[in-house]
């Protein structure tokens, strides 16, 4: 990257869509009669759905926010290191295969992200009480993906470790709090988005 070049900017298309599009869909939801149930991720022994169902669910969960605020955070998150993973990989990051170009990399992170870290919620429901639980939704951890994505971008491996730690240790915290308060925030898959940005960013580099 050019040293005249700022590292954070907006000037990346890729992260611009997907946060245009959640604001798209997150319109629909408040204004439409569009059915959001059919979105939330729910615990897998909820016998009334389906297979099918569930699948979408695993994948469409991270394209729906609570709220406005939900979705800023996220999309913060996604702007700030979605540019960061798509300039890194033009300039800074030597790849064994040239398959991937930035807007297909910067997808499939996200969307590892998201259908990783349902799985992590689903593992976690199986060992709780679920059926207090309201479900999940959100691009968090699409974005905790990112995370760790650029994380590596800018301190290579020990950054991403030293982040992880951090990210790990504070999601814990967060649901200890949550046993107590009820607050409702899927701490699972905030894990089990960074571990699998984490995974593919350490696949598609080059060990130095």
């Amino acid at each position: 990257m050019k040293e005249s070049e700022p590292f954070f900017n907006f000037s990346e298309k890729t992260p611009l869509f997907l946060v245009g599009l959640f604001t798209l869909i997150h319109f629909l939801t408040l204004f439409s009669s569009v059915p959001v149930d059919h979105g939330v991720l729910r615990p897998l022994h909820q016998s009334d759905i389906g297979v099918t169902s569930h699948t979408f669910r695993l994948f469409f969960h991270g394209f729906l926010h609570a709220n406005w605020g939900h979705l800023l955070i996220n999309s913060a998150m996604i702007m700030v290191f979605g540019t960061a993973i798509s300039q890194g990989y033009r300039s800074n990051l030597n790849y064994e295969s040239d398959i991937f170009n930035p807007s297909l990399l910067f997808w499939t992170i996200f969307l590892t992200g998201v259908i990783s870290g349902g799985i992590f919620q689903w593992i976690w429901w199986g060992f709780v009480n679920s059926s207090l639980s309201t479900g999940a939704i959100g691009a968090s951890a699409g974005a905790a993906a990112l995370f760790s994505t650029g994380a590596f971008v800018l301190g290579g491996k020990k950054k991403m470790y030293e982040y992880g730690v951090a990210w790990v240790g504070l999601n814990c915290i967060i649901g200890l709090f949550d046993n107590f308060f009820n607050i409702n925030i899927a701490w699972p898959a905030h894990i089990g988005g960074y571990c699998a940005g984490a995974v593919i960013i350490y696949a598609f580099s080059k060990k130095n």
